[in-house]
């Protein structure tokens, strides 16, 4: 009787472990959005199912900032946490709101439910939050010259107002990519420390292209720019650039004669020698 009674405690004990467990599956958190701008706020949403509820804990790293509690009075806590400003209005038992968000807050997020007794079965869903300053603006596209012949160098640049992360920079030839000869500084330091971030610059890509006929559409060269940061931002400039103003040399036809074109001079002189020679 006595083995009887613990198979039986056990099994209970299983089914409700088991039926805790079912309770939270699903967990996730949701950022909206994933890459922030600058000083703009971000929501951080927690799915889950959960009845009922014990607490709901919303952390950066391993630190609390925001808690529910449905149980506690106050239900809800914001903890001071440096670089963290929640808008309590807008915060509730499924989402927080922060503002005036900086870019020391980029990393991971999570949402911690647990369950209320008897279980107190924990799960949590994390999300990865991005804080990005975009570049204000076009990028901008410089040309040396306005028009250019086959064997001209086309000597151009292009610039874009700082970001961070960097945006990529590069250029397009009538549709057909050209590859930058110099690229600022600050892009290649953004390369070798993987976007992290520490300071901005302005970006800049320069062009030297020695042109060959194939390089051109119609007697036209079209010059892009386009600017990205995959996923966050995208942009582009193009300008129209023509052929070469230079005047044709003109073709010089001489005659058996020695006169050639310039007959009608020739004759004139030739006129004016003769009659001279009668007058003496």
């Amino acid at each position: 009787m006595a083995k009887f009674r613990h198979l039986w405690l056990e099994a209970a004990l299983a089914f409700v472990l088991i039926t805790g467990a079912r309770c939270l599956l699903n967990v996730s958190l949701e950022v909206i959005p994933e890459a922030v701008q600058r000083g703009q706020e971000v929501i951080l949403r927690c799915h889950y199912d959960l009845v009922p509820l014990y607490t709901v804990k919303w952390y950066r790293g391993n630190n609390e900032f925001y808690r529910y509690s449905p149980n506690e009075e106050p239900a809800t806590k914001i903890f001071n946490t440096t670089g963290i400003h929640v808008d309590g209005e807008k915060s509730n038992n499924s989402q927080v709101t922060l503002y005036d968000v900086d870019f020391a807050l980029s990393g991971t997020f999570s949402c911690e439910i647990t369950a209320d007794e008897p279980t107190f079965y924990t799960a949590s869903g994390l999300k990865n939050l991005t804080v990005v300053s975009l570049p204000e603006g076009k990028p901008v596209i410089v040309s040396e010259r306005e028009r250019y012949d086959p064997g001209d160098t086309l000597r151009a640049n292009c610039s874009l107002p700082a970001s961070r992360p960097a945006a990529k920079l590069s250029f397009t030839l009538n549709n057909m990519p050209v590859e930058p000869t110099a690229r600022s500084q600050e892009e290649h330091e953004q390369q070798k420390r993987n976007q992290s971030y520490h300071h901005q610059q302005q970006q800049w890509i320069s062009l030297s292209l020695p042109l060959q006929p194939f390089h051109y559409v119609n007697g036209q060269l079209n010059l892009r720019c386009t600017a990205q940061i995959p996923g966050i931002y995208s942009s582009m400039s193009e300008i129209q650039l023509g052929a070469g103003l230079r005047e044709p040399v003109p073709e010089r036809v001489t005659s058996e004669n020695g006169c050639g074109s310039h007959s009608v001079v020739c004759f004139t002189i030739l006129f004016l020698c003769m009659l001279q020679l009668l007058l003496r």
